[in-house]
């Protein structure tokens, strides 16, 4: 006779069937290790980790590697924009059609009674750090965090003066309705939680992706006062960053010419130091000249500068400059362009407020087509004295492409090393169904990528084509330049820019960012982009070990055991790739517990399990042990949908999980002990695996 066991941790339900014996042998234990759970559970600074209970930094593996700044804490400290994060994992949710095609709104996680659709599903530790749904499509949407309900519309969204303790919960321009960025309803505060967040619609959706960090167990996420969250989302609408008083004291400035085509080094400064504001300001006729500008920044006497690109690219705006009535050209947060003065008088002026560290030097260079006249230029900047090994150097990633192939995605980005990418600005031809292309960023070397996003202009903040090209400039991203600017002004393609700070996407060895082009989007025209990012050539993660489950040889090496496993077959594509691709491999599924080591790097800071499965099993999830202590549940909402008829199945698919350090810091090897479980909501599945691989981070 069996019995159904149902567990609550956190706040969650796990259910396995087991028998009599295991079921008194379970609850003895239960009650044995009670005391220990309840420890376990309210653990924070003193145990597992050094947090920040006053919303500022998160010590995953204190005084050997750098704090994290997440949530709110990466806004209100930017000038620690540049740490490089070790010790959590970012991924995606998205409703992106995992066929390659342009069904962007068809993977869904599972439907709900009345018509509703579950589109963002997953366990704490975490943080949402960006969620964007289309225009008003499924709203009311239910956002429930840790066990309360929030319900909100697109109405809600980006109030400046909000009307409702609803709309106060999301400040703009942490939130934004259709109306302001042009075709979105996003949320873009940081949204802790523990336990459990799902975001959910109440009729069909529209296209929809999110962005998380997946902490390690035992991490209480940052919290922040709500009164920190309104003076965040004032600091953040001001389009400039609080310098201070160090950034005004070291300032130099000055006025330079520049011949055609000469490279001129207009200031060279000693480190350690951080730049924080880089202006420059130019007479009106000459603003087109200088915007097509090359800015070129070399950091401790390096040969190929790190930063090297268009002045107008790098300020925001990577199409045609011009004087838009009612608002700057750029309101960035970290980049501006506006005009300035009036008359005879008129300048544009261009603000760069990215955080810029360097050890030893930094020599900035401009060059020109044409000849520029009167080139005013400031460099505020302050002493930097943090461990240059917690941190990389700024990097503008200039890429065009003049004749996009057809059917292959545009790689605008591969860089290997470490770091955090932080910002985008893509020119395209037009805003029309060449936006169809996903961007798709993949991490650390696996097979299939962490984020895919529904299309172009929702990457850049908008939707439906920003409503068929109406421009906008938000603090956090928009499309502040197109072909329709008025005769007269340059007009370069259209452009569109995004800035990342609590949404940054982190990597620790490799990563790569594609466009796609190909299905919807098969624009004939040029693409160029700028790509903006922290990084140094260190590599903070390294492959330690790989098991191959199905194979006689690993499981010997590794002491595999599992319990209720059997063994089949697949042959199917990978999510989201174009075309017909498909591979074959051995795939373990099974329903009881599963045991094996793996090695790990013995001066490893932590460590993270990367696991290649079969996503056309739905919901998979199981409790993880290392060493025999619990370390959470991986948990892999959704399932694989069908595709069009004739196209193979789309089930390979790569997921992380990140390991508590403590669990894991020194150690050459781990025993590690999964058990399958079923969380409230979904049914209990079979725990798939191709291939397990144990990374680790290291100092």
């Amino acid at each position: 006779m069996a019995f159904v066991m149902r567990v609550q941790w956190p706040g969650e339900y796990w259910e396995r069937k087991i028998s009599r014996g295991r079921l008194l042998l379970y609850l003895a234990l239960f009650v044995m290790l009670l005391p220990l759970l309840v420890t376990l559970a309210g653990r924070s600074a003193t145990g597992f980790a050094s947090v920040g209970g006053d919303c500022t930094a998160l010590f995953l593996s204190p005084g050997r590697t750098a704090p994290l700044y997440l949530g709110l804490a990466a806004y209100r400290f930017v000038d620690k924009l540049a740490y490089l994060e070790i010790g959590d994992r970012v991924l995606g949710l998205s409703t992106a059609d995992l066929y390659g095609n342009n069904a962007d709104s068809s993977h869904y996680l599972r439907s709900l009674a009345g018509g509703g659709r579950v589109l963002f599903d997953a366990l704490g530790p975490g943080l949402l750090t960006f969620a964007r749904m289309q225009e008003e499509i499924g709203a009311p949407w239910l956002l429930y965090r840790d066990g309360e309900l929030q319900k909100f519309s697109a109405s809600d969204l980006g109030q400046r003066r909000p009307t409702s303790q609803t709309a106060s919960r999301f400040p703009y321009p942490f939130s934004l309705n259709p109306s302001e960025d042009e075709g979105s309803s996003i949320i873009a505060l940081p949204l802790p939680f523990a336990q459990r967040l799902t975001l959910s619609t109440t009729h069909r959706n529209g296209n929809f992706y999110a962005l998380y960090r997946r902490l390690p167990w035992g991490i209480a996420p940052p919290q922040c006062p709500s009164s920190t969250i309104a003076q965040t989302a004032t600091l953040v609408s001001t389009h400039t960053p609080a310098l201070p008083a160090a950034a005004s004291k070291y300032r130099q400035s000055g006025q330079l010419t520049v011949s055609p085509g000469k490279r001129v080094t207009f200031l060279t400064l000693q480190g350690p130091a951080q730049v924080r504001e880089l202006t420059f300001r130019v007479p009106l006729s000459e603003a087109v000249a200088f915007g097509r500008s090359w800015l070129s920044i070399a950091w401790d006497g390096e040969r190929r500068p790190s930063v090297a690109a268009p002045v107008k690219f790098l300020a925001g705006d990577g199409a045609g400059l011009y004087q838009p009535a009612g608002r700057p050209l750029v309101a960035g947060w970290l980049a501006t362009i506006q005009s300035e003065g009036s008359g005879d008088q008129r300048l544009m002026a261009f603000h760069l407020y990215w955080p810029m560290p360097f050890s030893r030097s930094a020599r900035f260079m401009l060059q020109s087509s044409q000849r520029l006249t009167a080139v005013d230029w400031s460099v505020a900047f302050e002493p930097f004295p943090d461990p240059p090994s917690w941190w990389g150097t700024f990097h503008a990633t200039y890429t065009s492409v003049s004749h996009p192939p057809q059917g292959q995605a545009l790689t605008l980005l591969d860089v290997r090393g470490s770091g955090k990418l932080v910002g985008t600005v893509i020119n395209f031809w037009r805003p029309d169904g060449t936006l169809e292309g996903n961007p798709e960023i993949t991490l650390d070397d696996s097979l299939t990528p962490q984020i895919e996003v529904t299309g172009t202009e929702e990457w850049g903040l908008g939707g439906d084509y920003w409503h068929g090209g109406r421009q906008t400039s938000l603090p956090l991203g928009g499309f502040p330049s197109g072909p329709d600017n008025p005769p007269g002004s340059e007009r370069d393609g259209a452009a569109l820019y995004r800035f990342l700070v609590a949404d940054s996407i982190p990597f620790n060895r490799h990563l790569v960012f594609r466009l796609g082009h190909g299905s919807h989007n098969q624009s004939p025209y040029p693409y160029r982009a700028l790509l903006l990012w922290y990084g140094t050539a260190r590599q903070t993660a390294t492959l330690s070990d790989t098991l191959l489950p199905a194979q006689a040889g690993s499981r010997l090496q590794h002491g595999y055991q599992a319990t209720d496993e059997h063994f089949y077959d697949l042959r199917a594509a990978a999510i989201y790739q174009q075309g017909n691709i498909t591979r074959s491999g051995t795939v373990s599924a099974t329903g009881g517990a599963i045991s094996f080591s793996l090695r790990l790097t013995a001066n490893n800071v932590g460590a993270f399990l990367r696991r290649l499965f079969d996503y056309c099993t739905p919901n998979q999830s199981a409790a993880v042990y290392v060493d025999g202590a619990f370390a959470g549940i991986w948990y892999s909402a959704g399932v694989a949908n069908h595709g069009p008829p004739g196209s193979p199945r789309r089930c390979w698919r790569e997921e992380d999980y990140p390991l508590p350090a403590q669990l894991t810091a020194g150690k050459s090897a781990i025993h590690l002990r999964l058990v399958p479980v079923s969380l409230s909501q979904t049914s209990l599945s079979a725990w798939t695996a191709f291939r397990y691989q144990a990374y680790s981070f290291l100092p």
